[in-house]
């Protein structure tokens, strides 16, 4: 059971890290002029919870991490 939710969450990494991209290079040729498409729109509004999935477990000021990284910070107890 732990390799296959492993697997998955590789799996949706992936997915998000595409979807991401390639959101960002719609808003770019959005932004250059370029009429968007409906899947064009769909990857762009995405956007912010592809930034809010990094921010919350990729980024190094995510969960549990930034303003106690010697493990004494109370609000990393309760979230365990």
């Amino acid at each position: 059971m732990a390799v296959v939710k492993r697997l998955l969450t590789l799996v949706l990494a992936f997915a998000a890290m595409v979807v991401g991209i390639e959101g960002v290079r719609r808003a770019v040729d959005w932004w250059h002029g370029a009429p968007p498409a409906a899947l064009d729109l769909a990857l762009i509004g995405c956007l912010p919870l592809i930034g809010w999935l990094w921010w919350r477990f990729v980024s190094p000021f995510g969960k549990g991490r930034g303003q106690c990284l010697d493990g004494t910070c109370p609000r990393d107890d309760q979230g365990k």
